[in-house]
């Protein structure tokens, strides 16, 4: 077998571990600013969930002292108060959905590192496999 073969075999598992070395680093680039934006995400929202709870909460107080008002100004009212906590339920939503993608990019990461780690091997083999050509010749 002409010693080009095992060269160009040798520069192709070069190529694929660059590949995956660079592949690797980007999911992990992208993996911190999804973090980074849900953590920003986090901090400017927590205040708002936190007035809308309490606003859900003075609402339903509010609500329900309101006796001797009529039927149709208390169904307004609470219609409101079941709104807020229908948002209050789809920002949680988001919250989840969130840490949701976080998890999933944290696993990709892995799992391309894993490869990575992989196609080093195969390098270092098709290195070894090319030494021991060598010696035969």
């Amino acid at each position: 077998m002409p010693t080009w073969v095992g060269v160009v075999g040798a520069l192709s598992l070069a190529v694929l571990a660059a590949a995956g070395v660079v592949l690797a680093a980007t999911h992990l680039v992208a993996a911190r600013r999804l973090e980074q934006f849900a953590h920003l995400l986090e901090q400017l929202a927590g205040p708002a969930v936190s007035d809308v709870r309490q606003l859900v909460a003075t609402i339903r107080t509010e609500a329900d002292g309101l006796a001797g008002t009529s039927r149709e100004l208390r169904a307004r009212i609470v219609k409101a108060a079941d709104a807020a906590e229908a948002r209050l339920q789809d920002l949680d939503a988001l919250f989840d959905v969130v840490q949701e993608e976080v998890e999933s990019a944290v696993l990709d990461v892995a799992a391309t590192l894993r490869g990575v780690r992989r196609g080093i091997a195969l390098v270092d083999w098709g290195r070894r496999a090319l030494k021991r050509g060598r010696k035969k010749h």
